[in-house]
């Protein structure tokens, strides 16, 4: 969502109500998905909790980082150049897809 937000076509009300629903949208998805490991697999609950948990603290910093940055109005600009940053992220999906995998 960091880039979603960045790459707004503008700041007017209905894109910032657009984007915080669709925010809100994949919160209750990994929320439904934690849940659901829950009950069917608990071995996996765990890690997929940590990557959630991870995810969006990486997220939101960079969305708040994002939300103060004016909308790109030119084609060039819509190339950030930098990546942000999902080590953490990245090595908590890790984790958690190989417990997925010995799940199976």
């Amino acid at each position: 969502m960091p880039y979603r937000i960045r790459r707004r076509p503008e700041s007017s009300p209905a894109i910032r109500q657009q984007l915080t629903d669709e925010v809100s949208g994949l919160l209750a998805r990994m929320a439904f998905h934690q849940a659901w490991l829950h009950i069917e697999a608990t071995t996996v609950a765990g890690p997929y909790a940590t990557l959630v948990a991870t995810a969006r603290a990486e997220a939101s910093a960079q969305m708040s980082l994002a939300w103060r940055q004016s909308p790109i109005t030119t084609d060039t600009g819509m190339n950030l150049g930098i990546p942000y940053p999902r080590d953490r992220s990245n090595a908590a999906r890790a984790t958690c897809i190989e417990v997925m995998r010995r799940h199976l």
